[in-house]
């Protein structure tokens, strides 16, 4: 196994192993609140990784054991006390609208993706993992979604977590400014899985099998064809489907994946999932 890592100041830490991204929310004296170098940081990664067919998966994390605890308000304070600029962009709907392209570029990776909290993930933490396919929580982790209780809306968060709470469930949690246990989270199809006894990185190696598991080209199509569904009406996607199930048939991968199991071995695909990169 291959490390190749960024440099541990950066306020993402990026680390590649058997073709998973490791990237690492990196600002735990912040409690890796999302400051603009941050978001623009994760968003360049994001980019890089959609551009790169050999990338398995992608991992979100921080820090620290704090997943992130939202805004970094810090960046907001003078500005709160400025009005509204007449005529010109006004940068803090600015700053608040590149989060939200960020969420919809992390959404639209087309590998598996996954997130892993620990500690906490606040408002656009909360956001970040709700974009990711799939969640996983420490035992002792909290979500909490406290834009109201602060006066402000969710903004840029309210759609991923809407999409993955469901429209009633999701919009009653943004209004009260709801703050959920691990168990909670999970409840509320906030996250995916609780780590048990054992630890959050032997979880993560877990499901990063599974995914390793499977035929990239494959699971990509899978997730070009999700997209579909979300976008267009039902025939339209099962024309798109079948596009991409013809594909995939004379690609050559599905030989191999029969011959693996007439063969009882594994297809040229899988590989072992690395251990994690350490995060303390």
């Amino acid at each position: 196994m291959t490390w190749t890592t960024s440099s541990t100041l950066a306020p993402l830490h990026v680390a590649h192993a058997n073709g998973i991204v490791f990237a690492t929310l990196n600002r735990p004296a912040r409690r890796n609140a999302l400051s603009d170098d941050l978001v623009a940081a994760l968003d360049a990664e994001c980019e890089r990784a959609a551009r790169d067919d050999t990338v398995r998966a992608f991992v979100l994390r921080g820090a620290g054991g704090v997943f992130c605890a939202g805004g970094d308000f810090g960046g907001f304070s003078a500005m709160m006390r400025e009005p509204a600029p007449v005529g010109e962009p006004d940068p803090i709907a600015a700053s608040n609208r590149r989060f939200g392209a960020l969420l919809d570029k992390l959404a639209a990776l087309p590998m598996p993706t996954l997130a892993v909290v620990e500690g906490a993930a606040a408002g656009g933490g909360c956001g970040l993992a709700a974009a990711c396919d799939r969640v996983l929580i420490a035992s002792d982790a909290y979500l909490s979604i406290p834009e109201t209780s602060l006066g402000l809306p969710p903004a840029q968060i309210a759609p991923f977590i809407v999409a993955r709470a469901g429209a009633a469930r999701g919009r009653w949690l943004m209004l009260t400014g709801r703050r959920l246990s691990a168990a909670d989270a999970l409840h509320a199809c906030l996250v995916d899985e609780i780590a048990g006894a054992d630890g959050i990185d032997r979880l993560l190696r877990s499901e990063l099998a599974r995914v390793l598991a499977c035929e990239p080209a494959a699971q990509r199509a899978t997730k070009r064809i999700v997209a579909t569904a979300l976008r267009r009406e039902r025939g339209a996607v099962l024309d798109a489907a079948a596009g991409e199930f013809a594909a995939a048939l004379r690609s050559g991968a599905v030989a191999e994946g029969l011959a693996a199991l007439s063969g009882k071995r594994l297809p040229h695909w899988a590989s072992d999932a690395p251990a994690p990169p350490e995060t303390r």
